[in-house]
């Protein structure tokens, strides 16, 4: 029995090693210098693949919400305000913001609230829950730094982006999305996503100590740590938007983008990976769209496009059935194997030769 486990723990790691190969490799290969037809080959080799194991395309216009909207959203997910350009916000929130605060400008408190309430904060950017956190804060900023009710009433989503950044930064911060997720998602799933990593040959000792992180940190990052004087290290998982951050026509169907349902984690290499395979197209009328990878139905986690959890963060009692794979999965993924092993990429270093030695073995090539 101890034999038979042993042998069992032996190929699912060589199939992960195999797995991480191709990922690894492809990742090279399509940012390298390599022709643009054998970028396009592998691409549409490893989109066939993605498409295999339940993944799907989605077709959207390249920008159909405002730049302002798209950050809203990024902002909400991670926690963090960044990219606040100039060129986005008021004339009079700037001209305001210049100026030194005038200590004879006085408003009563209840039109600071009045006008931030029928602002485009109080319009759209409360339906953020990060942006609707920190309401309090920002009033008693706006009331300290003056800004006066009349321009509060028109100031943009930049405005409001710049201010809270600069006056509200430590409270915006406390909400965190990103992490919130990651703690629903591991609250309900510790025990299948044990077993997706220890079936996958990540050691349980690494597996353990990362849940932990998770559930305590909403942290899926990687690390290493010592475990009985050997150095142990696995995967490490980004979020992942199911629903493409451009794709909602409907504003008030912005912020659900960050909804659990909407999300997944998913492992770092297969994450770069699979936006690596989106790309932009032009239609015959000459117009910009993009095709975005969509994750399974119902995924919540993926460690590769072969092996990932479904769950249904709306019906948390409902079985979701994972959809089985293609039955020409494994040629696709030999052939891709075959293919990348192929390639040679220049200043490539003797580690990742003796992995490619390995993947020519693994494919049935001497």
């Amino acid at each position: 029995m101890a034999g038979k486990l042993r042998r069992e723990l032996l190929e699912s790691k060589q199939i992960r090693d195999n797995i991480d190969f191709i990922i690894d490799r492809s990742l090279k290969i399509l940012s390298s210098n390599a022709s643009a037809e054998t970028k396009n080959h592998l691409t549409d080799m490893l989109r066939s693949y993605a498409f295999n194991n339940g993944c799907y395309l989605m077709t959207n216009p390249s920008n159909p919400i405002s730049p302002e909207h798209k950050l809203l959203i990024r902002d909400d997910c991670s926690g963090n305000i960044s990219n606040v350009v100039n060129e986005y916000m008021s004339v009079g929130y700037l001209a305001t913001k210049r100026k030194n605060k005038q200590n004879d400008n006085f408003y009563n408190i209840k039109l600071y609230d009045q006008a931030l309430q029928s602002s485009v904060y109080g319009r759209e950017m409360k339906e953020y829950p990060s942006y609707k956190s920190i309401e309090y804060p920002l009033l008693v900023n706006l009331i300290d730094q003056q800004i006066p009710p009349k321009l509060i009433r028109t100031m943009k989503i930049s405005d409001f982006r710049d201010f809270i950044r600069e006056y509200c930064c430590e409270e915006f911060a406390q909400y965190h999305e990103k992490k919130g997720f990651i703690k629903v998602f591991i609250k309900h799933n510790a025990d299948n996503f044990y077993e997706l990593l220890c079936s996958n040959a990540v050691h349980p000792a690494y597996v353990e100590k990362l849940i932990e992180n998770m559930q305590t940190k909403g942290n899926a990052e990687s690390f290493s740590f010592n475990y009985k004087g050997q150095n142990i290290t696995g995967p490490g998982f980004d979020i992942d938007h199911k629903n493409p951050i451009y794709c909602p026509n409907d504003i008030k169907s912005y912020h659900d983008v960050n909804h659990p349902r909407s999300l997944a984690v998913v492992e770092k290499s297969t994450h770069r990976l699979k936006h690596k395979l989106e790309r932009a197209i032009n239609t015959n009328d000459d117009v910009k769209m993009y095709e975005k990878i969509i994750l399974p139905s119902h995924c919540a986690a993926m460690l590769n496009f072969e092996n990932y959890i479904t769950f249904d963060f709306d019906n948390p009692s409902r079985q979701v059935l994972q959809q089985p794979a293609s039955t020409s999965n494994l040629i696709f993924l030999n052939k891709i194997g075959q293919f990348i092993a192929t390639i040679n990429i220049e200043n490539e270093n003797p580690h990742e030769k003796t992995k490619r030695k390995y993947i020519n073995n693994q494919c049935g090539r001497k």
